[in-house]
């Protein structure tokens, strides 16, 4: 072995040690709980981070539909059956990523409910891929694997995509058939 080597690998045990020195001197200092670089990065403790508190969900449900209207407390959904189901929500309901004022009729949405009340809702994300066809401006059409048709909003797309080239696209769907995209990726051919 060199000089070189033996002083390269002497270097890197020594910040090895010392890393772990202070991995464990942190743990040493809260025994009880996780150590502090994993509380930083995770604000909800061990577990699960950024997942709502079990408790609070414990016996709730999933309702999954279209948004009919939003009101002053009263959150109306139509489910995929057909049938309706009105909800109260209050300023703890979150709506991820908005405000629930923000809600639009048509808007699919999934809705976690304890109660009768509203504890979260999410818009439900529209994930496809396929070819594009017929652009025109801030429209275009997604040919779909299956080969099903699926009309495009691109304005929220600041590079728009060309006849031909085969994309993966994320966004909501609006009026029940068309993708507002978020977020388009180019796929390779």
């Amino acid at each position: 072995m060199s000089k070189k080597s033996a002083w390269a690998g002497a270097v890197v045990a020594a910040v090895g040690l010392t890393v772990g020195g202070i991995a464990v001197a942190t743990a040493a200092d809260n025994p009880d709980g996780p150590p502090a670089a994993f509380a930083e990065r995770h604000p909800g403790g061990p577990g699960k981070p950024g997942r709502p508190d079990k408790a609070k969900l414990k016996d709730s449900t999933l309702v999954v539909g279209r948004v009919k209207s939003v009101e002053s407390g009263k959150l109306t959904i139509t489910k995929d059956d057909g049938s309706e189901v009105s909800l109260t929500t209050d300023g703890s309901t979150k709506l991820r990523g908005g405000d629930l004022a923000g809600l639009k009729a048509d808007q699919r949405v999934t809705v976690r409910v304890k109660d009768g009340k509203a504890l979260n809702v999410a818009l439900a994300k529209a994930h496809e891929q396929g070819t594009i066809k017929d652009v025109n401006g801030n429209n275009a059409t997604l040919i779909q694997v299956d080969g099903l048709q699926t009309p495009l909003d691109l304005s929220s797309v600041s590079e728009k995509p060309k006849n031909g080239d085969l994309v993966a696209v994320t966004g909501t769907v609006s009026d029940g058939k068309t993708i507002k995209v978020e977020q388009l990726r180019q796929m390779p051919k």
